[in-house]
């Protein structure tokens, strides 16, 4: 008697205060009627995949952007960036909006005020005391003495480009494929790799799959010089370089021999290197 009284309370609860939809029940699973809900709102926009990025530990704004073949300044400018300084964790738009760069503020010119001297009165013929005629005081002349020139410091930037190597191009320069569009050049283990121009380092490590032990260096008019696979690096990132400058010993990391991977881009598109370089290599 007891279990009775439990099922039936059981029955009862399943049957009330819920509306339980019976229609389907005991019909095979094939002839149930799918429903579908919808919700209309525009807080609920998906995120295209691949549009933003999450800094690790090692990246910078140019290996980011080396990545995912971007220029660096638009980069900066979607995320409205104030420096080159981002930190792990920070998340970074890869595609949307970009800002206008911002227009270069107009000069102030300063006006210049002529000040007039002021009139100086004649005093009468009666009132001029007369003038006594000093003896002139003979002055020793002072012997020049040679002041020391002070040195300038600051070295001067070198223009132009050089070869960072001086070993054969193993593979030329191809757009067919992304990992095709540089330069491969041979030569032996621990060879100096020298910068091909004058720049700041804004990339050296192993974090960017493909290129090894890694240097990238931003110059002038929005270029990019990489230099991939070293034994060994010898700059570190905010180091400014001159041309010539030996920045890495060259190895195979993340090849299968060795040589160096010399790439250029001008503001994120990939260009042939040969088109910088001085004539006379083959």
């Amino acid at each position: 008697m007891k279990y009775f009284w439990v099922a039936v309370g059981l029955l009862v609860g399943c049957s009330a205060p819920y509306k339980v939809p019976t229609d389907n029940l005991g019909r095979p699973i094939a002839l149930v009627k799918t429903e579908v809900t919808t919700i209309a709102t525009p807080d609920l926009d998906a995120e295209e995949p691949g549009s933003r990025y999450v800094v690790r530990r090692g990246d910078t704004l140019f290996s980011i952007a080396w990545r995912f073949e971007q220029d660096p300044d638009v980069l900066k400018r979607r995320n409205q960036l104030s420096s080159d300084l981002i930190l792990p964790g920070q998340a970074l738009k890869l595609r949307g909006e970009v800002p206008s760069e911002p227009e270069p503020e107009p000069e102030v010119k300063t006006k210049t005020t002529v000040r007039t001297p002021p009139t100086i009165r004649a005093e009468p013929e009666s009132e001029r005391k007369p003038q006594v005629k000093e003896k002139p005081v003979p002055q020793l002349q002072k012997r020049e003495e040679s002041k020391p020139t002070s040195k300038n410091l600051s070295v001067p930037q070198l223009t132009g480009w050089q070869w960072p190597v001086n070993g054969p191009i193993l593979k030329r320069y191809s757009s067919k494929t992304r990992s095709s569009r540089s330069l491969q050049l041979g030569g032996k283990a621990g060879t100096p790799v020298k910068a091909a121009a004058s720049g700041r380092v804004v990339y050296a490590g192993d974090g960017l799959v493909g290129f090894g032990n890694l240097v990238i260096i931003s110059h002038k008019g929005k270029y990019l010089s990489a230099y991939g696979h070293n034994q060994s690096l010898g700059v570190k990132v905010g180091d400014v370089v001159q041309r010539g400058q030996v920045i890495a010993a060259m190895g195979s990391t993340g090849t299968d021999s060795v040589k160096l991977h010399f790439e250029i881009r001008k503001q994120g598109q990939p260009i042939d290197p040969v088109s910088l370089m001085p004539e006379g290599k083959s």
